[in-house]
């Protein structure tokens, strides 16, 4: 019992206060929500985005998970939120020129470190520095493996996928801290037996713990039937468990993925329901 007392005066001690208090001091401004740009995938958010969220946009190489997050920097900046990339995936001119396609110009307001690091620390800090320079409200990650340590040093972790998972819930804590939002684009590894390429929360690449750690999932898979087709599912939502794995539907015009419309199911028969 001594022992343990004086570890407790050693320790750096924190209130223990009623629950209820604790949520009111930790209360998020719902005024703050930041639309997607997609109604029904604000649906199942109960809203849309909000300050802490950490958000995983998953599927298997080459499928619109890139494009899905490029629209939702422009879909922010309509609304004067600024956005800062961390693209390891495309080279300042390409990501640049994927922008031009979908109509910005600019006046988009999305910031780049002129140079990556691939250390996790690095990029904290840089996240750090943009909200103070320039009042980044939204931080994309594309992608999660690559911000990490180079190849090698991946295989001379003991256990990547801890290591990973880790990484998820530190992202988190920044995002929760920093009253922002966090979005991670993770490659899977197709698991599922099917005819597309429809993943689960269980196909992202070293998945242990990464889905525990994000607020929101969405999967995106291209369509089999047409080249410029494409759905997006919701894997996870925190605020709303029940629309979990939502399908909807998505074309690609002029470089954007226009929604069409939720899959849903009517007398036996898969139907889309079109957005008015």
């Amino acid at each position: 019992m001594e022992e343990i007392e004086k570890e407790l005066q050693n320790s750096s001690l924190v209130e223990i206060i009623k629950l209820s208090e604790a949520a009111e001091r930790e209360k998020q401004d719902t005024s703050a929500m930041i639309p997607s740009g997609y109604p029904d995938l604000d649906g199942c958010m109960d809203g849309g985005f909000r300050e802490g969220d950490f958000t995983i946009i998953t599927g298997v190489p080459g499928e619109g998970k890139s494009t899905l997050a490029r629209m939702f920097t422009m879909s922010f900046a309509e609304r004067n939120i600024c956005s800062l990339w961390f693209s390891h995936e495309m080279s300042h001119r390409e990501l640049w020129d994927s922008f031009q396609k979908m109509g910005a110009d600019t006046s988009l307001i999305a910031y780049v470190p002129f140079s990556l690091e691939d250390d996790f620390d690095w990029m904290i800090r840089h996240i750090e520095r943009g909200i103070a320079e320039h009042q980044t409200k939204a931080v994309f990650i594309d992608t999660l493996g690559d911000v990490v340590k180079s190849v090698k040093d991946q295989r001379e972790l003991s256990n990547y996928a801890t290591y990973l998972a880790q990484m998820c819930k530190d992202l988190r804590k920044c995002a929760i801290k920093n009253k922002i939002i966090i979005f991670a684009v993770a490659h899977a590894v197709k698991n599922t037996r099917s005819r597309t390429n429809e993943t689960s929360n269980s196909d992202i690449a070293n998945s242990n713990g990464i889905p525990a750690a994000a607020t929101n999932i969405f999967h995106v898979w291209r369509s089999e039937e047409s080249d410029m087709g494409s759905y997006v599912k919701i894997g996870k939502s925190r605020r709303d468990g029940t629309k979990k794995n939502w399908r909807f539907e998505m074309v690609f015009e002029n470089g954007r993925l226009v929604s069409r419309g939720r899959h849903v199911s009517y007398q036996g028969e898969a139907t889309w329901r079109e957005i008015k």
